[in-house]
């Protein structure tokens, strides 16, 4: 079950914690920083340790005779690609597979299949090779982690996990402890436990089968490829 916190509750936590309610200097724009700044910092914490948790996908035309492509415009909110697939009907797709700028030249020839279809990010750009192939692109991608505007965003921050909130705000209370020149000794340990908690939240959301080299569970229709175990590991 999700849940939302605004700014005003953030900072009030933020407040607490330090009581800096009534504080001069911790400041409700001194505390928009803190909590943006805490909120990519758990943002990639949580991505690092839960790489799927966040991942969207969304589909562009490849148009033939193009090999750039904004990311913007696939994905307004694009952080980082986390897969590419690529089609030429629209139904059948094949992963494409990223490729260095030293073996470009290994992707000019011309053709009509998607199988040889490569990719590079450059800057803003996703980069096609070849270019010649029309059809589809699908790509699944991490979107960029929310930030509050100003002190008077009434926007929400969801939350999945509790383990993420509290991240957020330890870790704003950590750059408020830095700005008061004190010690972060009373709050990094309570960081450190919750990026752990993070990971186990993380490990235990799945409870579906588990992988197994020695139980190889076989499917219906499969057939020995000559790797042992039927072919599947």
């Amino acid at each position: 079950m999700t849940y939302t916190r605004s700014f005003a509750q953030l900072s009030l936590a933020v407040q607490q914690l330090g009581q800096w309610e009534t504080s001069d200097d911790i400041t409700p724009a001194v505390l928009l920083q803190g909590i943006n700044y805490a909120l990519l910092e758990g943002y990639d914490m949580m991505v690092q340790r839960w790489a799927d948790y966040y991942t969207l996908d969304a589909t562009f035309s490849i148009v033939a005779g193009t090999d750039v492509y904004s990311l913007a415009t696939i994905a307004p909110s694009f952080y980082k690609l986390r897969h590419l697939d690529v089609s030429s009907d629209g139904t059948r797709y094949f992963r494409a597979h990223p490729y260095d700028i030293d073996t470009q030249h290994q992707f000019t020839s011309t053709g009509n299949s998607m199988h040889r279809v490569r990719y590079r990010l450059q800057g803003p750009n996703l980069i096609l090779a070849p270019n010649h192939v029309g059809g589809t692109g699908k790509a699944w991608y991490t979107p960029l982690p929310v930030q509050f505007s100003d002190v008077n965003d009434v926007s929400l921050v969801t939350f999945d996990v509790p383990a993420e909130e509290r991240l957020v705000v330890h870790l704003a209370q950590r750059d408020m402890l830095i700005r008061s020149d004190l010690s972060t000794s009373s709050v990094d340990p309570m960081i450190e436990r919750l990026g752990q908690m993070l990971r186990t939240a993380a490990d235990a959301r799945d409870a579906g089968e588990a992988f197994s080299l020695i139980d190889n569970p076989r499917r219906d229709g499969d057939t020995d490829l000559g790797l042992g175990w039927d072919g599947w590991w």
